[in-house]
């Protein structure tokens, strides 16, 4: 796709990833949902999550979060990515000195299988959990997300 895409960051993204102007305009603005979405339309947007916040959303935030996925699903998302900021072996486990051991994160409590179980109802729920090892990879699925989306809007009309 050779269009420049207009994507809209939510006003509370403190750190957005960035986007090549020569792929998209950015702006940012208000989101009722998700994070990242194309300006102007209500029906698709990209939840963005360091791994430290994926943790406690899947946990302590789980409730909040459960609301914002209906509404996701109220205004009728063909989908509803969480691009996650980390690798998914880390919520697992570590090697240290050629030894397995507890993962590294700051949720200690989360054990592996309960992660697993939140992503399995998440996905459940509508939602494409997505790991990402570094914020710039993330925000390079996202561009092609945004971009793909663009083109079936495009093809809608």
């Amino acid at each position: 796709m050779s269009d420049i895409i207009n994507i809209v960051i939510d006003t509370r993204e403190q750190t957005p990833w960035g986007f090549d102007a020569a792929f998209a305009n950015v702006r940012t603005g208000t989101l009722r949902t998700g994070d990242y979405a194309l300006d102007g339309d209500a029906c698709f947007a990209i939840e963005r999550k360091t791994l430290g916040d994926f943790l406690g959303t899947i946990s302590s935030g789980w409730a909040r979060f459960c609301k914002e996925v209906y509404r996701a699903k109220e205004a009728q998302f063909p989908a509803f990515p969480i691009i996650v900021e980390g690798v998914f072996s880390s919520v697992c486990f570590q090697v240290l000195d050629g030894q397995v051991s507890a993962p590294a994160h700051n949720h200690p409590r989360l054990s592996p299988a309960f992660v697993v179980k939140r992503i399995a109802e998440l996905t459940l729920m509508g939602c494409q959990v997505i790991f990402a090892e570094r914020p710039e990879y993330a925000g390079a699925i996202a561009l092609k997300l945004l971009q793909q989306r663009a083109e079936s809007l495009a093809a809608e009309n």
